[in-house]
């Protein structure tokens, strides 16, 4: 097929005609990339008041003279209730926007926009709204293991129950119920209050265990190694029955240390305690017993309602005997906010298994002062 002359030459002038237009269009993209880059605010604190300051204030109190939403901003210099947080979790309100961890959606998500280091760039400034030292860093409040002392102080309700079995034993269960409030920066109390149970011919016999009472103080903490240690302090009342097994019938005291680290994905816990009987007749264990709680575990996603997969060994020794036991577990969080959280396992004996209780135990836990249902 022969092609007309007039239809050549017009397809041999498209390159002259429109390269230069190519050009000039590049060249033009490439200004207002460049000038949109030169607007564009450095990360962190010039970030933070370009963007952020209009609805949470320039101050990163939530306080403005116009409220741009409904729901009342987060109080960034409220360290009691800024400083548990975690990065990641403000990261993820940052970069997928308020619904992803429970909370308003008038708080837009910035993935697309920011990069991960300059969303990490964010949250440290956020960090500097708290003007008080000695919180310790959110980053070491680790997930709550079932028997391991956590070294971070807590606001919380916990519920937990136990149930122990053996062969030739009737089963007996526990319910544990435990206030913790943080006191101050770095210290904590809490109350325990168990009720008791166990199945008999005659019927259930049900009763109140031995009350505790305790508390704890952080030593120290090192959010950029990532550790924390702290000293405690725990006391149980005979409040129980002896004749029933409900209490150990003579007051206890047990002083304990408490540690926690993060290696990678990883969190390590151990905690341990020295108890010592008041009246060492009347305590089954002699007069002392060494306690002591390892855990390691792992989160399997970067958010608040996780999956968390663990296991911890648990053991003893008096002057009596020694004892050692594995309890693999496993954590959820029941909402977005991460407020909720449950964990369950089995406390599985190693050594002495003729004489010590496989123990089925796990957790409710409720952080009060965190939000626990999603905000509109």
């Amino acid at each position: 097929m022969t092609r007309r002359h007039g239809g050549a030459d017009r397809f041999s002038m498209r390159p002259h005609v429109t390269l230069p237009r190519v050009l000039l269009a590049l060249a033009l993209s490439t200004v207002i990339s460049e000038t949109l880059l030169a607007q564009r605010p450095a990360p962190g604190a010039e970030m933070f008041q370009a963007w952020c300051a209009q609805c949470h204030g320039s101050d990163g109190s939530g306080r403005v003279a116009e409220p741009t939403v409904k729901t009342t901003p987060m109080d960034f210099t409220d360290c009691r209730t800024s400083t548990p947080e975690p990065d990641a979790d403000w990261e993820l309100v940052i970069a997928r926007g308020g619904p992803a961890a429970g909370l308003s959606s008038e708080m837009p998500e910035f993935g697309e926009v920011l990069t991960p280091a300059e969303i990490a760039a964010l949250v440290r400034h956020l960090r500097t709204f708290c003007k008080e030292n000695g919180w310790p860093h959110g980053n070491l409040n680790f997930p709550r293991p079932l028997f391991t002392e956590k070294a971070f102080p807590e606001n919380e309700i916990v519920i937990l129950p136990a149930i122990s079995h053996r062969a030739g034993e009737r089963v007996r269960s526990r319910m544990r119920a435990v206030f913790e409030r943080r006191l101050g920066r770095r210290a904590h109390g809490e109350i325990g209050v168990p009720l008791e149970s166990i199945d008999w011919p005659t019927g259930r016999i049900v009763g109140v265990g031995d009350v505790t009472i305790a508390g704890k103080y952080v030593l120290h903490d090192d959010p950029v190694a990532g550790r924390i240690f702290s000293g405690g302090l725990e006391i149980g009342f005979p409040t129980g029955s002896t004749t029933w097994r409900f209490g150990e019938g003579t007051m206890v005291v047990e002083p304990y240390f408490a540690a926690g680290t993060a290696w990678r994905d990883l969190y390590l816990q151990g905690q341990i305690a020295m108890e010592v009987a008041a009246d060492p007749i009347e305590h089954e264990e002699g007069r002392a017993e060494l306690v002591y709680n390892l855990y390691l575990g792992r989160d399997l996603a970067r958010v608040p309602n996780t999956w968390t997969v663990g296991v911890e060994f648990n053991g003893s020794i008096n002057r009596a005997d020694r004892f050692l036991a594995v309890t693999p577990q496993l954590r959820k969080g029941l909402t977005r906010t991460g407020a909720l959280a449950a964990a369950a396992g089995v406390r599985i004996p190693i050594t002495d298994r003729q004489r010590q209780f496989v123990r089925w135990v796990g957790y409710l836990l409720w952080e009060y002062l965190e939000p626990v249902r999603s905000r509109k």
